[in-house]
């Protein structure tokens, strides 16, 4: 009786210290580390570099190149020197829609600064239109023409196969950006403007 009792307690020892010669293993050796303050660094929006080139893709498969700001117009600013407005500040938006399934309008974008601020820019097309509205009711008719013709030229979209570049009119851009939102297909659904790859 003693002996098979001997014989069961050595099989229990062999089963718990395993194969390896009795050595044990700290469990601990075989956990992930889990990286301290990851969480905080993904919630924390990071800054961008400011002006800059950002890329953005469409919800239909276009691709898009922001030039943040871009060059100004000058058909544009003719026309807003001849109604006094403001100056304003020009984004180019070079879109290749070979690969698209969707029209691109490049409706508009939003820029966000680290203070959380939105900063507005719309189509070319829209803002000739407001230019037109400030001509006085006496101004020739084809002075109305003019700021309706340029208006028509910004209005095309980028069909699916085709590539196009587009200008956007909006403030100043600041020197620091958190984050561009692009609305390439109207109003819905936004994208993401990324800065580009080096």
């Amino acid at each position: 009786m003693k002996a098979r009792l001997a014989l069961a307690g050595s099989a229990l020892l062999i089963a718990l210290t395993g194969c390896d010669g009795g050595s044990t293993v700290d469990a601990t050796q075989h956990a992930s580390p889990v990286p301290t303050g990851a969480a905080t660094a993904s919630s924390e929006p990071r800054p961008f570099t400011g002006p800059g080139t950002y890329t953005f893709t469409a919800d239909g498969g276009g691709t898009g190149t922001l030039q943040v700001p871009g060059p100004a117009a000058s058909d544009i600013e003719e026309l807003r020197t001849m109604v006094g407005a403001p100056p304003v500040t020009y984004i180019s938006a070079a879109v290749d829609n070979r690969e698209g399934t969707k029209a691109i309008n490049m409706y508009s974008l939003r820029i966000y600064t680290p203070e959380g601020k939105e900063l507005k820019y719309e189509g070319a097309s829209p803002y000739v239109d407001d230019l037109r509205r400030m001509l006085p009711p006496d101004a020739p008719s084809e002075v109305f023409n003019r700021f309706i013709e340029l208006s028509d030229a910004y209005l095309d979209d980028a069909s699916p196969l085709e590539v196009k570049n587009f200008v956007l009119v909006g403030p100043e851009v600041p020197a620091q950006i958190t984050g561009i939102t692009v609305y390439p297909t109207g109003g819905f659904p936004p994208v993401s403007a990324e800065p580009a790859a080096e």
